[in-house]
Formats: structure tokens, sequence, C-alpha cells
């Protein structure tokens, strides 16, 4: 594995990540759909996520590390400190995204056999499309906290379809769009398959687990279908995110390792 470098020195990002943690907290709080009345425990940012990662790319895994941390904890302190205590397994959840995101990366761009990756891909979220779907058109009630509702006919037509025409979506986005030579690691692909695997280990899968620990183990399945259906948005706002921030930050990479799309 490759480890991703940059030609940034400590200076540079301190000050990035002066500029990162403010943005972020505007992305997962102000531009984004936050804990909703029937599931607190949802987030849909438009962004939020996607400039961790790009931060712990940039910076490297430490600094991505405490950007998930000081944003997360930063955006409770400014808006939420007299609604709900603060939860650190949901900070948990960012500070792992931030380490890990470069290190998830950094192997996904040193991998070559693009064919591979894309039915990888296509194959894992054809199987939880199919999980998600199978579970929301069939099951009567669903468990939140200590309460069962019913489970309404509208998620049972709207889920389905809207996350099938994300899925086919990112999957056009990925194989379609062509990079520009000299784009550092500006391979969609790779970009949209290291994502997928940030997001469904760390976010659906750890995430549940942490949120479920918050706010009760009885909601575990809740979570996990909820965290899994908001993955093919996440995934995708991420790989288009992520390919335009590298696209204005290729003069900060360094040249050498710069061979992805080859």
């Amino acid at each position: 594995m490759n480890l991703i470098k940059t030609n940034l020195s400590t200076i540079h990002k301190i000050c990035l990540a002066g500029l990162f943690i403010p943005l972020i907290v505007i992305m997962q709080k102000v531009l984004a759909v936050n804990y909703l009345a029937f599931a607190p425990f949802i987030r849909l940012s438009f962004g939020g996520p996607a400039l961790i990662i790009f931060s712990s790319i940039l910076l490297g895994p430490i600094y991505g590390l405490l950007i998930g941390i000081c944003s997360d904890l930063l955006g409770y302190l400014i808006f939420d400190p007299r609604t709900y205590p603060p939860y650190l397994q949901i900070t948990a959840i960012y500070a792992l995204l931030g380490l890990a995101a470069y290190f998830i990366f950094s192997l996904v761009f040193s991998l070559k056999n693009k064919t591979v990756m894309a039915m990888i891909e296509i194959i894992s979220f054809a199987v939880i499309w199919l999980l998600i779907s199978g579970f929301v058109i069939f099951s009567k009630q669903i468990t939140l906290f200590s309460s069962t509702y019913e489970v309404p006919l509208i998620a049972k037509i709207l889920i389905p379809s809207i996350s099938f025409i994300i899925f086919i979506g990112l999957i056009l986005f990925s194989l379609l769009y062509k990079s520009k030579e000299g784009d550092p690691y500006a391979s969609p692909l790779h970009i949209c398959f290291a994502s997928f695997i940030c997001d469904f280990f760390i976010i659906v899968i750890f995430g549940s687990i942490m949120k479920a620990w918050a706010f009760g183990f009885q909601t575990f399945l809740a979570i996990i279908i909820c965290q899994a259906i908001t993955m093919f948005l996440n995934v995708l706002i991420d790989t288009i995110f992520i390919v335009t921030f590298l696209k204005f930050s290729k003069k900060y990479f360094l040249k050498e390792i710069d061979d992805v799309k080859r």
C-alpha cells in the first residue's frame, strides 16, 4: 500500500484544519437534516462526512481524527447543548472516520483492477438494496426506543424506489466520468469504492453500534436499516465532493504517487 503524500507544511495543515472544522460544522448542522422526530439518530448531511474524509486524505490521519472530534463537539456546543446531552459515542464515529479514511483511500488508490472494484461495489450495493427493500416492504412494524410504529405504505414505495435511482446514478457517475490528465487520484471509481468502504464499515456498522449504545439497543435494527438507506445518498455525495476537492487541490499532492489512473 502506497500512503498518500502531500507537500503541505505543518503550518499549512494547521491552518487548513482550522478552516475545515467550521466548514464541517456548517455542513453538519446548517446544511443538513438533523435528528428527525421519528428517528433522532439519523443525520442527512450534504458534504460534512465528505469533508472529514477529504481532510484525512489531504492532511493525514491524525489531523483527520482531530478534525472529526473537534467538528462534532463544536457543532454540539454551538447548536445542541440545551436540546440533549452530549453523546460521545457519536463523536467516536466521526473520529474513526477521520482516522481511518486516510488508510482506506491509500489502500484503494493502490488497486489497479477497476473491473473487480466495480463488480464488488455493484454486487454489494445490489445486495444491500435488496435487503433494505425486502425489510421495508415486508415489515409491518418497527421499534424506535421503547415504542412500536407501523411502517407506512409510502415508505414501502419511496424507500426502495429512491435508493435504487441513487444507486444507478452513483454507478453511472463512477463508470462514465472521465478525469483529466494530471488530476491526482481522480478516478471516481476508486473514490466511490473507498467512500463505500468508509460509509459501510464506519457509518453503517460501527455507527449503528455506537448509536444503539447511545439510544438503546432495542432500536438497533431500526438504526442500521436507516443508516443503510442513507448510505446510498452519502456515498454519492462523498464521491462527487471528493472528486471535486481533489481536482482543486491537485497541486498539493506529490507527483510520484499519482498513478492510480494508469
